[in-house]
């Protein structure tokens, strides 16, 4: 047990540096209400800091107001402001360097270019804490949460906005990312690169300027999130660039210009999904191969599906589509004839954009009607042979080994 160190406007130590410069290893450091200017503080022992009644270090737009350099470090309880922008360094309101196993929870971040970032700190866990960032333009901003060479830490019950990135992740493998909300930043809500076996559950995603975007990464699982309001025409619900091995499971995509958009993904199921009211529900280009869509839910979307993949690199299996006009005269619940959801104006649509003006129009519905009576004329590129002639419950268990959502032998 290390001792008590308390941090106040009255008490002999008034500043936090102060109080580093005393602590040993082990000890607890207590800062006490205030307004305490701060800059470049450097933890190197292992000790706990709390902040009792919200404390607020201002950096006063002079750098990174705390830099930790070694591991074990908790932080609670405070609140960290104005850190300013660098473009020759990435200032921080925490900074990790070389700090495995550190524990921040319950901190502020607001107006700071970057909100905790971490580098080669394996094994921290970062949890309720709120990110606000600059709002500035992307050039002038940082991410909110950001892990460089970090594997197996844990984000969770975080909310990050206003920054370039609210979560980004590059070589950090086999880390949980759950419950967190990053909403209206710059570029992505989401972005992640070079990052194995991580898992992504129950998070919010939406009124980001391009959505999610997963690359380069393999055995990924995105299970139970949601991923909405992100419009823009280089705008995604979920970007999946050269992934492979993964599971996208349970989610819902809302209101996005496209819900899925994959490229160069390989044996990468998606199943149990719900799609309402995008664009393009999902787009795949045929650079990907072995992709799986099954029992997920199409509702009000303007296209569903749109691919040049073969039909050998796309399986499609008991999905519900609301623009299914099939029958179902044994009544087992699926359409006794195969549903071709690639429709002919989607495909007019990416080689001539202009012709998104015919929306809607009579031309555009004499040809709807013309697929539905006529279904062979509809390019076979995807093919649901047992499309569902009911909405799925939410959430229902898809029974294919590689589909469900349980937890897989990585994650234990």
């Amino acid at each position: 047990m290390g001792g008590v160190l308390e941090v106040c406007p009255t008490c002999p130590l008034r500043t936090l540096e102060l109080a580093l410069a005393r602590a040993t290893s082990g000890d607890t450091i207590v800062v006490g209400p205030g307004h305490y200017p701060q800059t470049h503080a450097v933890i190197t022992v292992p000790v706990t800091i709390l902040g009792k009644g919200r404390p607020l270090l201002d950096g006063g737009s002079q750098g990174t107001i705390i830099t930790v350099r070694c591991g074990n470090v908790h932080l609670h309880g405070m609140k960290f402001a104005n850190t300013g922008y660098s473009s020759l360094e990435e200032y921080a309101a925490i900074r990790l360097e070389n700090a495995p196993g550190c524990r921040i929870g319950e901190v502020e971040t607001e107006n700071c270019a970057f909100g905790i970032a971490c580098y080669h700190s394996p094994g921290s866990i970062i949890e309720n804490a709120t990110c606000r960032g600059t709002g500035a333009v992307e050039s002038l901003s940082g991410n909110g949460v950001h892990l460089w060479k970090s594997p197996g830490c844990r984000i969770e019950r975080c909310s990050v906005s206003y920054h370039r990135d609210g979560l980004y992740f590059e070589f950090s493998s086999g880390c949980r990312i759950e419950g967190n909300e990053s909403s209206h930043n710059m570029r992505y809500g989401l972005h992640f690169m070079f990052s194995d076996s991580n898992i992504y559950r129950s998070n919010a995603f939406h009124h980001n300027g391009a959505g999610v975007a997963v690359m380069y990464s393999r055995y990924v699982r995105m299970e139970n999130n949601a991923f909405t309001d992100n419009w823009g025409p280089s705008s995604y619900g979920l970007l999946l660039k050269d992934i492979s091995g993964s599971i996208v499971c349970g989610n819902v995509f809302e209101q996005n210009t496209v819900g899925i958009y994959m490229e160069g993904s390989d044996n990468t199921s998606v199943a149990s999904n719900t799609f309402r009211s995008n664009g393009w529900a999902v787009k795949i280009l045929g650079s990907s191969v072995g992709v799986l869509l099954a029992r997920n839910t199409f509702i009000a979307n303007t296209f569903d599906v749109l691919s040049n993949a073969t039909r050998s690199s796309v399986r499609c299996w008991e999905n519900y589509w609301d623009h299914y006009r099939g029958y179902d005269l044994d009544r087992d619940g699926y359409g006794d004839i195969p549903y071709r959801p690639v429709s002919l104006f989607s495909i007019l649509i990416e080689r001539v954009p202009s012709a998104i003006l015919l929306l809607r129009s009579f031309i555009v519905e004499l040809l709807t009607y013309m697929e539905r009576a006529i279904p062979s004329i509809i390019p076979p590129t995807i093919e649901d042979e047992r499309p569902q002639m009911k909405a799925p419950s939410p959430m229902v268990q898809v029974t294919m080994p590689e589909l469900n959502c349980r937890r897989s032998r990585r994650e234990r």
